[in-house]
């Protein structure tokens, strides 16, 4: 899949610094969005498991769930809706 940034377009694998993005309050909103080239899951409860369920942009209407997430991390997956079941903290939305 290739993404658009900067005027041109770019391998999904290509090393391209993120040029911009959005945060996310996860846990109770469902949000859908262009497919973006990664995300940064931010918990602030490191000691108990969270859930993040994502619709990955290669299997649309196919929900996705990651879970025991504890410390923040950077995921390079290209997705376009987290679900409102998620128990993430915040997730930051990067293109």
């Amino acid at each position: 899949m290739d993404i658009r940034a900067f005027g041109s377009y770019y391998g999904q694998t290509a090393s391209l610094p993120y040029a911009s993005g959005f945060l996310v309050n996860a846990s109770g909103t469902n949000t859908t969005f262009p497919a973006c080239r990664g995300f940064f899951i931010e918990s602030a409860s490191k000691n108990a498991d969270k859930i993040l369920v994502v619709t990955l942009a290669d299997a649309p209407g196919t929900p996705m769930t990651f879970q025991h997430i504890r410390a923040d991390t950077h995921m390079p997956i290209s997705i376009t809706s987290i679900s409102g079941i998620s128990t993430v903290d915040h997730v930051y939305v990067m293109y």
